[in-house]
């Protein structure tokens, strides 16, 4: 069997070792789901206060946040690895993949996978009851190409969460993956429009990649203008993930060297 195989074999073993946990909680997605339902119909009431001009009326700001709050929630499960990492670190699970072949940086790659998996399940479930029951105007020939921003964008998120699992292997800490992510979502436009920022903070939304991911996201699915092109979005998110992923790679691996030679890597 040749390398990649080998590599796609070792990683979709680990997505149905994850599922087969996951599915042993019965009522974790039903809570999931309700959370998110929950949070739909408060932003409904709440989009019902915003004036017209801030996105183009009542309905449109709705519209604007649903996808808002589905992004938050896959990107934030590709950036939530290092979290996975320490319960494998936990439970003595870790070090069988940094001797297996597939080696730690595949292996991080592969505890990634399931979470992503499974938030965008829950997100699509979610934008089918916006559509259902708040009548969101989503659009069915932008959904092939929001699949394929989302899965660019879960690359770059899945990178910035590898970089966080440095830290946690290196320093047995990584405590700011929530706050980053809570962070970007806000400075990215999840909830608002970036234009809203003061001139001095807006700069932010440009120089990470959650503010392109969303903003082609609801482009594509809702109609939302672009401020700027198509192709400069693309080129942009695409950039993150061709210049995070190798570095994120490389921190992983300095991390394990580094940890294995103070005798610290099955700690935590």
């Amino acid at each position: 069997m040749t390398l990649l195989p080998s590599y796609l074999v070792a990683m979709w073993a680990t997505v149905r070792r994850d599922a087969a946990i996951f599915v042993s909680y019965r009522l974790r997605t039903v809570s999931q789901i309700l959370g998110l339902l929950f949070s739909l119909t408060t932003f409904y009431y709440v989009a019902r206060l915003v004036r017209p001009d801030a996105v183009g009326g009542h309905d449109r700001y709705f519209a604007f946040v649903v996808v808002g709050i589905v992004t938050v929630a896959v990107l934030g499960a590709a950036l939530n690895t290092s979290q996975n990492v320490r319960l494998e670190l936990m439970q003595g699970n870790f070090e069988r993949m940094l001797v297996s072949p597939v080696g730690p940086a595949a292996g991080v790659i592969s505890l990634a996978l399931f979470p992503v998996l499974y938030a965008s399940v829950v997100a699509v479930v979610v934008l089918l009851v916006a559509v259902g029951i708040f009548s969101i105007p989503l659009s069915v020939a932008g959904v092939p190409v929001a699949l394929l921003v989302a899965g660019l964008a879960t690359l770059a998120f899945i990178a910035v969460g590898m970089a966080f699992v440095a830290l946690l292997i290196a320093f047995k800490s990584a405590s700011g993956a929530t706050w980053f992510i809570s962070g970007m979502s806000l400075l990215g436009g999840a909830y608002f429009p970036v234009k809203l920022f003061p001139g001095w903070l807006r700069w932010v939304s440009q120089v990470q990649p959650f503010t392109p991911s969303v903003d082609l996201l609801r482009h594509a699915l809702v109609g939302a203008r672009l401020v700027e092109p198509v192709w400069l979005e693309v080129l942009k998110l695409g950039a993150f993930t061709a210049v995070l992923m190798p570095i994120s790679m490389v921190m992983v691996w300095l991390a394990v060297q580094w940890s294995r030679r103070r005798g610290t890597i099955t700690e935590y």
